[in-house]
């Protein structure tokens, strides 16, 4: 009688793993297996453009390849001395780059300063000077506990220039002058 429930006991566990192991090796289903529409969806499937909308869709993308305007939108350009809005994101990418990390991003008078991390947790910093009008005007850094660091230095600031200027080739909407005072005389 033990034995046999112990044959028992063996068999179940035999047929449990086994059931477990089959279950594990099936390949899985497709993601999506229809078009099926959920009550949360915002667009249906089966809808099919207007030839008006099918127009405009058309126009909206003919016009990022010739730059032109966009249902009397701003226009698109590119910058040749590099965006003060694009300096943040050429830093943290530039940093990456070169295997160091932005910590912190301080605004200054005359522009910005970024702490830098290093992989062995040398620490410096990124300074860049400029404004929204005029653009950057220049860049410099140093690492270190002394600035000793000076080619890596040379390797942050190379490599933010060149994320600025992949990020200033970027076409973005042109921005509008800001509201000048009105003077009272």
């Amino acid at each position: 009688m033990v034995r046999v429930n112990k044959f028992e006991t063996l068999l179940k566990r035999v047929v449990f793993l086994a059931a477990l192991l089959c279950a594990a090796c099936s390949t899985p289903q497709p993601i999506v297996q229809s078009n099926e529409v959920f009550p949360g969806d915002l667009a249906s499937v089966n809808r099919e453009l207007t030839s008006a909308e099918s127009q405009r869709v058309l126009k909206a993308m003919a016009s990022t390849r010739t730059q032109k305007n966009i249902d009397d939108t701003r226009p698109l350009q590119t910058s040749t001395v590099g965006r003060w809005s694009d300096v943040y994101m050429a830093a943290v990418i530039g940093s990456r780059k070169v295997e160091m990390a932005v910590v912190e991003q301080f605004v200054q008078p005359d522009g910005l300063r970024f702490t830098i991390l290093t992989l062995n947790n040398d620490q410096g910093e990124l300074v860049v000077k400029g404004d929204a009008a005029q653009g950057v005007l220049s860049a410099s850094a140093t690492l270190g506990l002394f600035g000793e660091r000076t080619k890596d230095a040379k390797a942050l600031v190379s490599s933010f220039y060149s994320q600025l200027h992949v990020l200033c080739a970027i076409p973005r909407p042109t921005q509008a002058a800001p509201i000048a005072a009105v003077s009272t005389q």
